[in-house]
């Protein structure tokens, strides 16, 4: 029984450890990107936090937007594109995470991704500036929404809508990934590596200024910034790159872009009598929302702030509607289970395989991370109003597709953990596992 017991115990070890002899196809197929069959480990952490932040994200996302689609037409409307959208990252998800990461590593493949990105980028800031193009009706059109052009709409009736912004962040971090593990040498010299990949990504940035989205556009920008001193760039370099980033800013913002140095100031005073029932009234009524709310909440369904005095509650003061109707413990429960699936997406990083996975893991899990507490400093009002999605709460089909997604591709890289004793972590990932490594000892 004993050798039975032993040989079985074996046989699981050397499963779980068959990615390990593994090697990376000389030449990829639509047959050998999946990992089907190869008894390779679930990341259950990841898997588990995803599905109850869905779960959850998608009720409230019901609940916040039923009364205000209720008097426009279908009280379910918005519900029903998110659960469109869940449907879809579903798929994703489920592709994604039996996906072979390596496969993503192509430089033809990224190429394409970023074009195909670019194109759709310039096509929502070019439609409706370029009337010539409108003529040609070719199907595509971007539509003017809430003071600025973010979507793209495929189809001569109504159409299918894409946020090219969300795709962007994902097309940021996968080339992020595979030019840092190309030059994961000389990462440390600004002209000859860091210079390179800073022009590609501020170009990209560019077109989200045009449109305009600012908070998007300083998202990728920390997003970007995190994973390079992730990767070893120095720290001289970071402080030079910070005061140019925010001096950049306060032009766009004061000079350029006008309407968000509204927002800061009146985010410095939202109750003065000019801003209460101006560009801080979202605020306040959120303050009202997560004030009402109490320790326990109102109770699923029994917003107050929702009809109509929380504008747009479904969307990115989701979380207002969140502290209202589940309150202030079950609200800050939902933030530690973000936090556990932070925690999940850094372990694995640090347990990649090989580099690129790991800078893949750690641009997913910055890129929800950052998104979170932006998004919840504004709700709390402890930043500027800005348009940063919570993830999985905000409605929206191509936020929460993309989303899923990226938890896929974050499940694909913790599928093939790395051994212990080899070290292929990024310079700041690699103390950091030492440190842990020899507090447990």
């Amino acid at each position: 029984m004993e050798e039975e017991e032993s040989r079985r115990t074996l046989r699981r070890t050397e499963r779980k450890r068959s990615h390990l002899n593994d090697p990376e196809p000389e030449k990829w197929t639509f047959w050998n990107i999946w990992v089907f069959g190869k008894h390779l480990p679930i990341s259950w952490g990841i898997i588990l936090t995803t599905l109850f932040l869905t779960i959850i994200g998608t009720l409230m996302v019901y609940s916040a937007s039923s009364y205000e689609m209720g008097l426009k037409s279908d009280s379910m409307s918005e519900f029903k594109t998110q659960i469109a959208g869940v449907i879809l990252g579903g798929g994703a998800f489920f592709f994604a995470a039996n996906m072979d990461y390596r496969f993503l590593r192509q430089k033809k493949l990224i190429t394409i991704i970023m074009g195909a990105t670019a194109v759709m980028l310039f096509l929502v800031i070019a439609l409706p500036r370029v009337p010539a193009i409108n003529k040609l009706k070719i199907g595509v059109w971007s539509p003017y929404v809430n003071d600025a052009y973010r979507w793209l709409y495929f189809g001569f009736k109504k159409g299918i809508s894409v946020q090219p912004s969300e795709i962007l962040k994902i097309a940021v971090v996968l080339y992020l990934a595979k030019y840092m593990d190309d030059k994961h040498d000389t990462m440390k010299y600004f002209w000859r590596t860091n210079l390179g990949a800073l022009m590609v990504v501020g170009a990209l940035t560019v077109l989200l200024l045009f449109q305009p989205n600012l908070s998007t556009a300083c998202l990728i920008v920390f997003v970007t910034i995190f994973m390079m001193v992730a990767g070893g760039m120095r720290m001289s370099t970071l402080c030079i790159g910070l005061v140019i980033a925010v001096a950049g800013f306060y032009v766009l913002a004061r000079y350029v872009i006008e309407d968000r140095w509204v927002r800061i100031v009146s985010f410095m005073d939202p109750f003065a009598e000019e801003n209460i029932s101006g560009k801080s009234y979202q605020l306040v009524q959120s303050f009202y929302a997560l004030g009402n709310g109490g320790w326990f909440g109102t109770g699923l369904g029994f917003s107050k702030q929702k009809h109509l005095f929380l504008p747009y509650a479904y969307s990115d003061f989701i979380y207002a509607i969140v502290g209202e109707e589940l309150g202030f413990i079950r609200g800050v429960g939902i933030l530690l289970v973000f936090l556990l699936l932070i925690y999940f997406g850094l372990r694995t990083a640090i347990r990649a395989q090989d580099r690129f996975g790991c800078y893949l893991a750690l641009g997913l899990t910055s890129i929800m991370g950052v998104q979170v507490i932006l998004n919840v400093l504004v709700v709390t009002g402890l930043a500027p109003t800005t348009g940063i999605p919570l993830p999985f709460f905000t409605s929206g089909g191509t936020n929460i597709t993309i989303f899923l997604g990226s938890m896929g591709l974050l499940t694909a890289v913790s599928r093939r953990p790395r051994p212990e004793k080899e070290h292929v972590l990024p310079p700041v990932l690699h103390r950091v596992a030492t440190k842990v490594n020899a507090s447990r000892r």
